[in-house]
């Protein structure tokens, strides 16, 4: 099974690897972590080729401070720690339009992201990358409510 674990370095996202793990653990997982940041310095354009050490030297000299690269490291460390290899991306763009992408572009089977949206039972709401991608998304969406009790 392909499943694409979506991060943005939150708490919520952090609930979600944990979650998704301890549902699917025993499933056989190709897992890819994505982190999608807003725009990309043009001296990163090609930051998927390189080796981590790199990518940490290059997150120390502009000063991503958590909310740049080292967020999908980060996520694939966490999902190491829970067991689980991973792959990493980064895309650069709308996050939902760019988890959509990466989604059709991978051919995932599974989707596991957070959500920051504020809602009860009565009114459930989902932040607005949530929504989208569990309306257009072409596969399963694990929807993880951030701050959700177990």
């Amino acid at each position: 099974m392909r499943v694409l674990f979506c991060v943005d370095g939150s708490e919520g996202a952090d609930q979600a690897l944990a979650r998704g793990v301890a549902w699917l653990r025993n499933a056989g997982i190709q897992a890819v972590v994505l982190h999608v940041i807003p725009e990309v310095d043009e001296r990163l354009r090609h930051y998927e080729r390189l080796h981590e050490a790199e990518l940490s030297e290059i997150e120390r000299l502009f000063g991503h401070e958590g909310h740049g690269l080292e967020v999908a490291v980060q996520a694939r460390e966490r999902l190491k720690q829970l067991g689980l290899e991973a792959e990493r991306k980064v895309r650069e763009g709308d996050p939902a339009a760019e988890i959509l992408a990466e989604i059709r572009d991978g051919r995932y089977d599974l989707v596991v992201l957070a959500s920051d949206g504020a809602g009860s039972v009565e009114d459930p709401r989902l932040g607005s990358v949530a929504e989208q991608v569990l309306r257009d998304a072409p596969a399963s969406v694990l929807v993880v409510r951030a701050g959700a009790s177990r």
